[in-house]
């Protein structure tokens, strides 16, 4: 055998497995991560820090309530950003200042939660947790006509609406001037203040908007109860309104209603209505609507026209 052909060969051979080797270890720096990995990683991430930076805070209100609420501070180089003022449902009213406001919240506890250090990229924002008062069996985030300790549901109408009292509820005005105060003192945008309720909280969420029509930059209300007479007031304000069809406990209609009263007025409103889903199982669903948080932050006071 030619003594030259056999060295060429053993040559061609030594680069064929050094290519392969290269490729091999090129495969292996551009594999792409599994997908679940960053959601995995958001959901250990909040095991070990929600608690810690939801922040226990107390505010001394002008009609004497002592307001619990907890508050997340991001990391904005003193860049103003925007807050997200989340109420929650009835059963989590109290003095406790506990974890049950936002622990089955998946604003906070999903793969999307706003407080995530991935979200935050993104997002970057203030949130702030009210918690409502029990100091009486009718204190609820919203006021209407008929609500009163020995009569607390009276007024709320089988279509899902109810009148609006003339004086809010002490829980609700002291976390209107709570939202003051921290776009006074905290590095908040005041352009975009966002508001987001289920339940008692979306009866607050379209309550919140009614009283103050200039103070909110878009809201989301979820399987709420309304005042269909604040349509003026509040047309203005862009909504994305979520509700099963299939809540026994606060009607259907009541957001049906609203969504076409609102479209009817020129309004910018989204409507999402979850087929055969009941209360409790509609809010999950919303907050993993990927959607919901980047439509919400791109809302600002400075496009709307009153």
């Amino acid at each position: 055998m030619n003594t030259k052909w056999v060295y060429s060969l053993l040559a061609l051979l030594f680069l064929s497995v050094l290519m392969a080797c290269q490729t091999a270890e090129k495969s292996d720096d551009t594999a792409t991560r599994d997908p679940d990995d960053g959601q995995v990683e958001t959901l250990t991430w909040l095991d070990a820090n929600l608690d810690k930076v939801l922040v226990k805070h107390r505010f001394a209100a002008t009609n004497g309530m002592s307001l619990p609420y907890r508050l997340y501070e991001p990391s904005n180089a003193g860049q103003t950003v925007p807050l997200v003022v989340f109420l929650h449902g009835r059963g989590d009213r109290g003095t406790d200042n506990g974890s049950q406001t936002y622990k089955n919240v998946g604003l906070f506890t999903n793969e999307y939660s706003i407080v995530s250090p991935a979200m935050q990229d993104k997002f970057p924002c203030y949130v702030v947790i009210p918690q409502c008062s029990d100091k009486t069996v009718n204190e609820e985030w919203a006021k209407w006509v008929g609500n009163t300790p020995e009569t607390p549901f009276k007024g709320l109408g089988k279509d899902g609406s109810y009148t609006m009292a003339e004086e809010p509820s002490e829980s609700g005005a002291a976390t209107l001037e709570l939202i003051d105060y921290l776009i006074d003192s905290l590095a908040v945008d005041p352009a975009r203040v966002y508001l987001v309720g289920l339940s008692m909280g979306g009866f607050g969420t379209w309550e919140f908007t009614a009283r103050r029509p200039e103070l909110f930059a878009a809201a989301v209300p979820m399987a709420g109860f309304s005042d269909p007479q604040q349509i003026d007031r509040i047309k203005h304000i862009p909504f994305w309104i979520f509700h099963g069809n299939a809540d026994e406990a606060n009607p259907v209609e009541g957001s049906q209603t609203m969504y076409r009263l609102l479209s009817d007025a020129g309004a910018e409103v989204k409507y999402t209505e979850y087929d055969s889903i009941g209360h409790g199982e509609s809010f999950q669903l919303a907050f993993k609507e990927a959607g919901l948080i980047p439509w919400m932050f791109s809302k600002s006071k400075q496009d709307q026209s009153y």
